[in-house]
């Protein structure tokens, strides 16, 4: 699902105009995007946790040519589905 699919279905579900549901799905993921920036997480119950995590920066080495260079510290964000959702999928497994 895209965030195109994601608005229609909203648009749908609520009877909404997709104007109105492309804002509040924007609202929902620039909010989403302000907490992890912050250094909180967020926990969404029955769905899982997101939370940003550092990476500290290491050498690696390119494959192709075996030249090593350094890749500096980044953020990433990880996601850890709860024990609901796991058992969702395991269902229909």
């Amino acid at each position: 699902m895209n965030k195109g699919q994601l608005i229609d279905k909203v648009s749908k579900e609520f009877n909404l105009d997709r104007a109105s549901a492309k804002q509040l799905v924007e609202c929902i993921l620039e909010s989403m995007v302000e907490v992890l920036m912050s250094g909180k997480r967020i926990e969404m119950r029955g769905f899982g946790v997101l939370k940003l995590k550092k990476l500290e920066g290491t050498f690696v080495k390119n494959p192709r040519n075996g030249i090593e260079f350094f890749v500096g510290e980044r953020y990433t964000v990880r996601f850890k589905p709860s024990k609901k959702l796991l058992e969702r999928f395991n269902e229909k497994a």
